[in-house]
């Protein structure tokens, strides 16, 4: 039996949010799987510090700054790319923004970043790859959900919306682009310990008891979703599409 092939060379990947935690992790993971990877955060100097140390290990990669929840940096994200590294192949759209509040007390603004950076920033980067990717046959978007999405939380009632809203994107995305080479699947994590995470990992006693309550018996860390966004966007993945799959832990079943 020949092992499917879980490679992604001379792919361009374009990873959102990803200087740190589950973006870097994937944008890391497609790298030492053989693509080019441009690496956008708002902390472009971190960015572009993870950039070239993938470079200085014989991979390709390219900072690029940018306020998510800015739309107006999407046409510059793609053409920054483009410029740089080539079509865009890979599109993850992990960059998010979590502010939680009572429900009444939500202020219109962080409405509205939350909207912008979660929903339309993912819509509108794919207008501007994913028919390029159907012209030359070939692409993968995967969309960066939460657990969140499937829970009520009166905490983080906008986010939780976004998420489930990305959810259905997804599918969407998949059926629009139907039989053009394109799979579209979404990527939803559970307790993870990240920098955005902080204020609820706040020692390491704090994490292991956190890690009781998960059926594997630990919370999440960044690399969790490392081989499964490489196994979505290579050949070993291409069956797999327009699903929203659970990296938790068990937390969700």
């Amino acid at each position: 039996m020949k092992l499917p092939d879980f490679s992604v060379p001379n792919r361009v990947a374009l990873v959102t949010g990803a200087a740190r935690g589950i973006g870097l992790s994937m944008a890391r993971a497609l790298a030492a799987s053989g693509a080019a990877v441009a690496i956008q955060d708002i902390a472009l100097d971190l960015a572009q510090r993870e950039a070239d140390a993938i470079v200085a290990e014989c991979g390709r990669a390219i900072a690029l700054g940018g306020d998510a929840t800015d739309l107006s940096i999407a046409e510059k994200l793609v053409n920054d790319t483009l410029a740089q590294l080539g079509p865009i192949d890979i599109l993850i759209n992990n960059a998010g923004v979590q502010q939680g509040a009572r429900f009444a007390d939500v202020p219109v603004e962080d409405m509205i970043r939350q909207i912008n950076c979660n929903m339309l920033l993912p819509f509108r980067l794919a207008q501007l790859t994913v028919p390029s990717m159907a012209e030359r046959k070939w692409g993968r978007v995967i969309n960066v959900s939460s657990i969140q999405a499937r829970r009520g939380n009166g905490g983080m009632t906008i986010y939780a919306m976004t998420k489930a809203a990305i959810d259905n994107f997804t599918k969407g995305l998949m059926h629009a682009y139907r039989g053009t080479g394109i799979t579209v699947n979404a990527i939803a994590p559970g307790w993870f310990v990240t920098h955005r995470n902080e204020r609820d990992f706040p020692t390491p006693e704090e994490i292991e008891n956190k890690g009781k309550w998960m059926p594997v018996g630990r919370v999440g860390y960044p690399d969790d979703c490392a081989g499964l966004t490489v196994l979505l966007c290579s050949q070993a993945g291409e069956y797999i599409s327009g699903q929203v799959i659970c990296v938790d832990g068990g937390m969700s079943a």
